[in-house]
């Protein structure tokens, strides 16, 4: 056995024996650090504890790294792991390479570590983690994730030595520009809702955000302020809690469907981006740059 297990059945195999059918739950939990849900929390949390300028890169390294997905499904359309004995437990709809989750993982954790946010430990743990996991759901091959938490790699640091002139050229641009760019959002997402995992949850996301952005940039000029601990944790209560319920409320009551997808994720970007940061303004939990 050589290089070759990368690309077999065998790892895939081995690790979904060892585990047994019964730890199901737990990847399944554990793999969504590196979907959607994860990005729109720690989007939330950066943007109302650091402000703007982190939490908008992000969200900027994120959109880089499912462009560059997107190209290599393109150019590469790898088929998905379809050994009889390998166990299927999530459908998917693109190619295998690379693993789509661990490059999201990779550059959504990796970012927050390389500006000393999170240990780097704690970014390594999940994003070994979430690689775990889509061995024991049966659909990625070991190549898949080397090469997705190898390319995330090289957009966070690339994304490091480029973060002050990306810095310094977005702070030089008017308000037409964010309004133009917020509302461009929407439109450029739109023709990737047939292949994109979650597309319709992006695209509501994006349209959120289209509105809210410049809402916020105008209106709100949301600044975080350094705050006790217990004041901190009162915003993310007030901040998050709002967010689960325009999110969780529909899929409880049994409310499912694409436009409900569109409509929840759209409201959910608004929220964050604009919402909560003017509740946390009345609040008194946070401070604006108006004048």
């Amino acid at each position: 056995m050589g290089i070759e297990v990368l690309w077999s059945a065998e790892s895939i195999i081995g690790v979904q024996r060892f585990f047994g059918a019964s730890w199901s739950w737990f990847f399944k939990t554990l793999t969504i650090l590196g979907t959607v849900p994860a990005i729109a929390v720690v989007f939330a949390v950066v943007l109302w504890i650091w402000g703007r300028e982190l939490a908008y890169g992000l969200l900027g390294i994120i959109l880089w790294a499912t462009f560059t997905n997107v190209l290599i499904w393109t150019l590469f359309p790898v088929p998905r792991p379809h050994d009889p004995q390998i166990e299927i437990r999530e459908k998917q709809t693109v190619p295998s390479f690379p693993s789509g989750h661990t490059v999201t993982a990779t550059t959504l954790w990796g970012t927050l570590a390389a500006f000393d946010r999170i240990p780097i430990v704690v970014a390594v743990g999940i994003v070994a983690g979430v690689m775990l996991s889509r061995l024991y759901l049966g659909v990625h091959y070991p190549v898949d994730l080397l090469g997705g938490v190898s390319i995330g790699l090289i957009l966070v640091l690339t994304y490091q030595r480029l973060w002050f002139v990306l810095l310094h050229w977005f702070s030089g641009r008017p308000f037409r520009f964010f309004l133009i760019l917020g509302l461009s959002a929407p439109v450029a997402v739109f023709p990737f809702t047939g292949f994109l995992p979650q597309a319709w949850e992006i695209f509501g996301a994006a349209l959120g955000m289209g509105i809210g952005m410049p809402l916020e940039y105008w209106y709100v000029h949301y600044s975080p302020d350094i705050l006790p601990l217990q004041k901190q944790m009162l915003k993310l209560a007030v901040g998050l809690g709002g967010l689960a319920l325009l999110v969780l409320v529909p899929r409880l009551i049994g409310i499912y469907g694409v436009a409900l997808e569109v409509v929840t994720f759209a409201i959910a970007a608004l929220w964050i981006v604009f919402l909560a940061p003017a509740l946390f303004v009345r609040m008194k939990l946070s401070s604006t740059g108006l004048t």
